[in-house]
């Protein structure tokens, strides 16, 4: 994110590029590297067997490398990089180790410094109101992903192009999904996505975004969300409504949502809060149905600048699911 009204939060929130540290750099050329260790333990999953029950308590480690590059072309124009990589140490059965995922991998360039165009895998252009909300250490942006259609913010072999400045910030991507390479594929086809945010100086932000899926059964799935939040000192708060439609058998599968954190930070203390709803209206049907209805309370502190303890609990308000929580130490380099 750039030039966002997110840039005022990275602080608190510890984004790992921001603690990049360049590697080598010459005649315009430059490398930064940065990472991540983290451990977190606590039921934050439902059984598979069961899925109102809580997992038991448990504990997963993860480990994150990125690399960021840029060669300047000439005065108006960068070729830039990046490649980040996940590592779990577990698998989800507890039996598979050394789980790499890359998270992001995409190459481009950067034009005036204020427009990129970049190609592979990278965040998705909806992702940027997804991220109003999406702030807390085990869960949080639960509504604004949304529970029964869904949506990700990172996306493979996407064109994209980003245009940021003087608050403003402008996106838009289109993805060919690798699973159309096969005849008969009925999975994910494409996708298109499009978003607008704009921050003013006092810190109030907002913006829109719109996203288009289709697949290879001809359904389509428009998704739509639009946000705002405030940045002042040490106080963010955010607020975001999502809707989602698919085609279906006999019409639409759809859903509203809406979701809205605060957050307050004083000295190395956090205190973080977020309400979460989504209903769900099938197809056909002649009523809608809670999918997510949530409380989420968390605390953070700051051990060092790039080092923070965090613990989390969602009380979950869907029939008779169990709660959930988490605890957790991040380290960022």
């Amino acid at each position: 994110m750039k030039k966002t009204i997110l840039a005022l939060t990275i602080p608190a929130l510890f984004a790992t590029s921001a603690s990049a540290v360049t590697v080598y750099s010459d005649e315009g050329a430059q490398v930064d590297i940065y990472g991540r260790v983290q451990f977190e333990a606590g039921a934050q999953k439902y059984q598979t067997v069961k899925t109102d029950k809580a997992e038991n308590f448990g504990g997963v480690g993860e480990a994150r490398l990125g690399v960021n590059v840029k060669y300047m072309l000439n005065n108006d124009v960068d070729l830039i990089g990046k490649l980040e990589w996940q590592v779990t140490a577990e698998g989800e059965n507890d039996t598979q180790t050394d789980d790499i995922d890359a998270r992001y991998a995409w190459a481009g360039f950067r034009f005036m410094d204020t427009t990129d165009l970049t190609f592979g895998r990278v965040n998705s252009p909806y992702a940027q109101l997804l991220d109003y909300t999406d702030v807390l250490n085990v869960f949080g942006g639960i509504a604004a992903y949304g529970d029964t259609l869904g949506t990700t913010d990172k996306v493979d072999d996407m064109a994209r192009v980003s245009y940021a400045a003087n608050g403003l910030d402008l996106r838009a991507g289109y993805s060919f999904n690798d699973a159309d390479k096969q005849d008969g594929n009925l999975a994910e086809e494409d996708r298109w996505s499009v978003s607008a945010g704009y921050t003013l100086p006092m810190g109030l932000g907002f913006g829109a975004a719109y996203e288009q899926i289709a697949f290879g059964n001809g359904a389509d799935q428009d998704n739509w969300i639009a946000g705002v939040n405030y940045t002042l000192d040490g106080l963010y708060v955010a607020a975001i409504y999502t809707a989602q439609e698919k085609d279906a058998i006999g019409g639409k599968n759809e859903t509203d949502g809406y979701e809205l954190h605060a957050q307050y930070t004083v000295d190395a203390w956090t205190v973080l809060a977020q309400y979460s709803n989504e209903e769900y209206d099938a197809a056909g049907s002649t009523s809608t149905v809670d999918t997510v209805d949530a409380i989420t309370l968390g605390a953070q502190y700051s051990l060092t600048p790039k080092a923070k303890l965090y613990a989390e609990y969602l009380i979950n308000d869907i029939g008779d699911q169990d709660d959930l929580y988490g605890v957790g130490i991040q380290y960022n380099f």
